[in-house]
């Protein structure tokens, strides 16, 4: 796919993905990852999640700010920041080919938990899970710019309330987006994807309109239509990631 039409894709689904993100907390992994490993290499493709997946976070943050539990972050992050070197020197070192295949299972293994857990009536939450969820948050959002699995699956087990469970995770998704990034960057040898630079003015100014757009439906559309679509969107990709990466593996 040529450049120029790369950028586009990347621009209309950064705009998208930022409303979702502005929605239901979470977003730019899940629902983008799968979709860029196919229109660009996959190493980039990840690497571009991580970048734009910077800014997002920044201005939700602002929003929410008055809902954010410190503590917990700080039991999320901190794992989830001492995994991801290793996770880091991995993703670098991988090819192709298995790297599509794991960023499909990622996702659909964290949409598959995510739906049977939902069915359990008891609560689960503490320290050890909030430290093995930042572990899964962070090695996830290295290897395939995927962090989202790991905290829905904690988000339904510690039944964690929308509006700080959205609020929270921002500034995880930002120091753990900025971390991936600088990391592989270094071990990369600087490798960044191959947009124009307009390419890349307007995927952070779609981040900007796609935040405000999602405030705006936000407040008419219900949230579980909306989390069905994300959901189904996520699928969508991941099966299509998964297919891309048997085919470049095993033929």
């Amino acid at each position: 796919m040529e450049s120029a039409l790369i950028s586009v894709v990347v621009i209309v689904a950064t705009l998208v993905v930022a409303g979702i993100q502005r929605i239901v907390g979470f977003g730019f992994g899940m629902v983008m990852a799968p979709f860029l490993v196919l229109i660009m290499p996959p190493h980039e493709g990840v690497m571009l999640v991580n970048f734009l997946s910077i800014f997002a976070p920044i201005l939700i943050m602002w929003q929410l700010r008055q809902y954010i539990e410190w503590g917990k972050f700080l039991w999320l992050a901190v794992p989830a920041l001492l995994i991801m070197p290793a996770a880091a020197w991995l993703a670098v070192h991988t090819p192709p080919g298995p790297l599509y295949i794991v960023v499909a299972a990622v996702v659909l293994m964290g949409l598959v938990i995510s739906a049977v857990i939902r069915r359990v009536s008891s609560r689960v939450d503490g320290r050890t899970v909030q430290t093995l969820t930042g572990i899964g948050a962070g090695a996830g959002t290295v290897l395939a710019g995927v962090g989202a699995p790991a905290t829905t699956v904690y988000t339904v087990l510690s039944r964690w309330s929308l509006l700080k469970m959205i609020a929270t995770l921002q500034p995880l998704w930002l120091v753990m987006s900025a971390a991936a990034f600088g990391m592989k960057w270094a071990l990369d040898q600087g490798q960044l994807p191959g947009l124009p630079w307009w390419g890349w003015v307007g995927s952070t100014a779609a981040i900007i309109v796609g935040i405000y757009l999602g405030q705006w439906v936000q407040r008419r559309v219900s949230d579980q239509l909306i989390g069905r679509s994300v959901l189904a969107l996520a699928a969508l990709g991941a099966l299509a990631a998964l297919f891309t990466g048997v085919r470049m593996t095993f033929f």
